[in-house]
C-alpha cells in the first residue's frame, strides 16, 4: 500500500524531480529556477479551510500556480526598493490551469488532494505538459511584448493572465518596460505616457494610490527609453 503524502511532502518530491532542470530554489510551498531572462515560479497553493469547505475538497488540497517573474518589468503592488522575491510565488505573468474533469464549476481551478505517489506523478505530468511550455514561451522577450500588445488577459479562464486588460494602466506599464527590454524606445515612451494619462484619470481615493505606485516607475522608464538603456527592478537605469 502506498504511503499517504501531505502537500508539503508532495512539494518536496516534485522539487527533487525538477531539480535537474534548474528548480533549486524553495521557500514553503513555492519552488523556482533562474533562467537567462527571468525566474520560473511554481507555487503550490494549499487551499485554506474556508475555501476547502466552500469548494468541498479535503483540507490540505492544493492547486498549482505557475508564473514568470521578469527583473526588467515592474511588479504592480510592490515598491521600487523590493527585491525580485520569487519566493512570494507570483510573477507579472501567470498561467491558470483549469480542471476539465471538475463538476464544481465550469471555470474551476485544477485541484489535487494530497495522497499517494500517484498524485505526485499527476502533478509532475501537469507541470511538464502545461507549465514548462508556458515557461519556454516567455524565454523570448519579443513574445512577451507581443503578448502585451495583442493578447487578451485570460482572467477567470484557462491560460495566461494577470497582466491587465488592454488599455489598463498595468498593461500599459508592462508594455512600456517590455518595449525597453526589446529596444523599442518610441513604443516604450508612448506606452508609459498613456499609462500616466490613464492613472491621472482614475477617481480618488484609488487614483492617489495608483499614481503613488506607478509614477516613479513611469519616470524611470521614460528616462531609460530616452537614454536608450536597460532597466532592472530595484536598480533603475543600467548600462
Amino acid at each position: 500500500m502506498m504511503p499517504e503524502r501531505t502537500s508539503t511532502e508532495i512539494v518536496t518530491l516534485c522539487k527533487q524531480e525538477l531539480a535537474p532542470s534548474g528548480f533549486i530554489g524553495r521557500k514553503g510551498t513555492t519552488i523556482w529556477r533562474r533562467t537567462n531572462l527571468k525566474f520560473d515560479v511554481l507555487k503550490f497553493d494549499v487551499i485554506p479551510r474556508a475555501r476547502s469547505e466552500k469548494w468541498r475538497v479535503p483540507l490540505g488540497s492544493f492547486g498549482l500556480e505557475p508564473s514568470c517573474l521578469f527583473p526588467f518589468l515592474p511588479r504592480a503592488g510592490h515598491a521600487l526598493t523590493d527585491g525580485f522575491q520569487p519566493e512570494k510565488g507570483f510573477g507579472q505573468v501567470r498561467l491558470s490551469i483549469r480542471d476539465e474533469r471538475s463538476q464544481r464549476a465550469d471555470k474551476a481551478p485544477r485541484i489535487w488532494c494530497a495522497g499517494d505517489d500517484g498524485v505526485v506523478q499527476d502533478v509532475l505530468d501537469t507541470i511538464n505538459n502545461n507549465a514548462i511550455p508556458f515557461f519556454q514561451r516567455f524565454e523570448d522577450s519579443g513574445e512577451l511584448l507581443r503578448t502585451f500588445l495583442e493578447d487578451e488577459d485570460a482572467i477567470g479562464l484557462e491560460g495566461v493572465w494577470d497582466f491587465g486588460k488592454k488599455g489598463s494602466p498595468k498593461r500599459l506599464l508592462y508594455t512600456g518596460f517590455a518595449a525597453i527590454e526589446c529596444g523599442r524606445w518610441d513604443l516604450a515612451v508612448s506606452s508609459l505616457l498613456s499609462c500616466k494619462e490613464k492613472a491621472i484619470g482614475i477617481p480618488e481615493p484609488v487614483g492617489r494610490s495608483v499614481r503613488a505606485e506607478y509614477v516613479p516607475y513611469i519616470q524611470e522608464g521614460i528616462a531609460c527609453a530616452e537614454n536608450k538603456c536597460a532597466w532592472k527592478h530595484g536598480e533603475g537605469p543600467t548600462g
